[in-house]
């Protein structure tokens, strides 16, 4: 309670110092925590987690990516944050003034509730479960004391000290290697773990994958319906939510200086290290910090221009023909490879199906209410060709070649979740092994093993080495 009323004061200082319009002042002070809860109740809604404070670095990208998120808000939302913003103009415009002479009393305001602002967040309790922490403190104090606790140096600190002594900071002997290619395949995983009612056939070409895999499994994400680059940090750098303290929600913002990942372990190795996403560089600010990840190049969708769509997005395919041309290119230097696919990037009401096409991917009919379902099935047949042409590519190539393939996430679903009563948490992965001009056939499939998100990338490395008899030294 202290620190909301704390942090509500601060804001009221600060507005009314600079535009010394008490009336204006108020509103923007009480449209601002309106304008939070209407956005944590949507994201809330679609991503089953309230908005943190990490999101609003993510602002920007709500105006230079629209798609991706203005869907999410209703146009009753839309239209109450567009009345706002016409309200905040009045209010500037017609609202009274106050004499400058109250300048002084207004900045020592803001510096006392500032100070206590950050005094009470640093002695609240808190356990970074968003939900968990909101019911027993309310929205807005839980919002504010972690603003106030994650933007401290210490945050930054924790996260270069994990990152420092984290799995890929150990010792890398030089390898011939085979060629490594990561694939984190966008909302990936089994569907047919909603019922009967999805097609069996529906992955055939995974299932053969994971019937000819080193291990496969169910993967435990930290994420869910979106928030992909949580999954992906995990990944590359093996580190678990607990060890990353407050940059557990959004990690790339917290990578200023060139870091110790799964990239930099095989590009001491002696591989060339390259990382593949049709998409804009600036999302998430990959283009920034992939080459603070050791990752020699980065090619994103302008290198994409004249390839195939499959709705809004590039299509996998054409992320399949990018793997593969990377590869070519690596010429004798052994390659490490992580594409990221977006075909399957929400928001999926937004696509078209056509009649008769929901009989394809399952037997739930034509209703609207399975638009999405149909279009997420579809999306995910093509993420099953692309790995078959994978598959079949790699294994006629003379170097022996390792695919890691895994989803970043559930598809945000959670109405076609509920309809069906098959609540859905953990996405899949597999790690797949060619052996040169052949694919070696297993007689009996592996049994699954279920692992965490953090736990993938060492598993990896680890198989490489094994494959080599090297012990590396930490």
């Amino acid at each position: 309670m202290g620190i909301g009323v704390a942090a509500l004061a601060c804001v009221f200082s600060v507005v009314l110092l600079v535009s010394a319009r008490p009336g204006f002042a108020a509103l923007v002070t009480a449209s601002l925590v309106a304008l939070l809860a209407i956005v944590s109740n949507a994201k809330h809604e679609s991503l089953r987690e309230p908005f943190v404070f990490t999101d609003l670095s993510l602002f920007s990208q709500l105006f230079a990516h629209p798609r991706l998120y203005l869907p999410f808000l209703s146009a009753g939302k839309v239209v109450a944050i567009a009345i706002g913003a016409a309200l905040f103009v009045a209010a500037f415009i017609f609202g009274p003034k106050l004499p400058r002479h109250s300048d002084a009393s207004l900045a020592l305001v803001v510096l006392l509730s500032f100070a206590a602002v950050v005094r009470l967040s640093s002695r609240l309790d808190l356990s970074l479960l968003p939900e968990s922490d909101q019911r027993r403190h309310g929205f807005l104090s839980t919002f504010v004391a972690y603003l106030s606790n994650g933007l401290r140096p210490a945050t930054a600190r924790l996260l270069r000290s994990a990152l420092a002594t984290g799995p890929f900071a150990r010792t890398a002997s030089r390898l011939a290697g085979p060629d490594v290619i990561v694939i984190q395949s966008e909302s990936f995983f089994d569907a047919r773990r909603l019922g009967n009612s999805v097609d069996s056939s529906l992955l055939k070409r995974f299932d053969i994958a994971c019937h000819q895999s080193e291990q496969y499994g169910e993967l435990t994400v930290p994420a869910w319906g979106a928030n992909t680059m949580r999954t992906e940090f995990a990944v590359l750098t093996g580190l678990n939510e607990a060890q990353l303290g407050y940059a557990r929600f959004y990690p790339y913002a917290f990578v200023r200086s060139q870091c110790t990942t799964m990239a930099a372990w095989f590009k001491r190795a002696g591989y060339v290290t390259r990382a593949i996403h049709p998409y804009f560089g600036d999302f998430f600010g990959r283009a920034r910090v992939f080459p603070l990840m050791h990752f020699d190049t980065f090619t994103d969708i302008g290198a994409f221009d004249k390839a195939p769509r499959a709705g809004p997005h590039v299509a996998d395919a054409a992320v399949a023909d990018a793997i593969l041309e990377a590869l070519d290119t690596a010429g004798d230097q052994p390659a490490f490879v992580m594409a990221m696919t977006m075909e399957n990037h929400g928001p999926l009401h937004l696509e078209d199906v056509n009649p008769g096409e929901a009989a394809r991917y399952h037997s739930q009919g034509e209703d609207p209410r399975w638009h999405d379902l149909t279009a997420y099935l579809r999306h995910l047949s093509n993420a099953d060709v692309m790995i078959g042409r994978l598959m079949q590519a790699l294994a006629q190539r003379p170097r022996e070649s390792i695919v890691c393939f895994y989803g970043d996430h559930v598809p945000a679903l959670p109405k076609i979740f509920d309809s069906l009563n098959q609540p859905q948490l953990t996405s899949d992965y597999f790690i797949w092994r060619s052996h040169g001009t052949r694919t070696e056939q297993r007689t009996s499939k592996p049994s699954s093993k279920p692992l965490s998100a953090a736990r993938l990338g060492p598993a990896l490395v680890e198989l490489v080495e094994e494959m080599h008899g090297v012990v590396s030294a930490r």
